[in-house]
């Protein structure tokens, strides 16, 4: 397009990814989760630094595990995710997030990955209360603070709405 028409601005795009890099988000925190784990199972919770991933931290949360099988509960939560919800989520167990919300649809596997103990992504997609179609893509990443027992969860979900025509 050789000529914008008048009235038009044009916007420079910042949050473009380099050439080459992926997009997806779940791709993206596999590949982080890999680093962490180096030559181990799992990462520690020590590893992970919010700050290292700052264009992924929003959609990421946080789960801990108990060695004694109470419910898990949210412990971190970004921003983006927890804009989905109308209370916090924070020091909650999992069955407070609306089955309807992000969160909500992010855990729906959590069992699986506890019981392979690998990590799993799915994609799926729900309607809110108002009828707007929700696509999203989650990933659930298995945490170890000894190395060898998952002890928590690092999940990240984000989405796209769709308007049905």
């Amino acid at each position: 397009m050789d000529k914008i028409p008048d009235g038009t601005t044009r916007t420079e795009v910042t949050e473009e990814m380099p050439q080459g890099m992926e997009r997806r988000l779940v791709l993206r925190l596999l590949s982080h989760w890999r680093m962490l784990c180096d030559d181990r199972d799992y990462p520690s919770f020590f590893d992970l630094d919010p700050s290292a991933i700052p264009a992924m931290w929003k959609d990421c949360f946080v789960l801990e595990i108990f060695a004694d099988g109470s419910e898990p509960r949210f412990r971190a939560m970004g921003d983006a995710l927890a804009a989905d919800v109308d209370f916090s989520l924070i020091d909650r167990p999992i069955s407070m997030a609306p089955e309807k919300s992000l969160p909500g649809v992010a855990i729906s596997f959590l069992e699986e990955v506890l019981r392979k103990g690998v990590p799993i992504s799915r994609g799926d997609e729900f309607y809110k209360d108002h009828g707007t179609k929700v696509l999203y893509r989650s990933i659930l990443l298995p945490m170890s603070d000894d190395g060898d027992t998952v002890t928590g969860i690092l999940g990240a979900v984000n989405c796209r709405e769709v308007i049905d025509g």
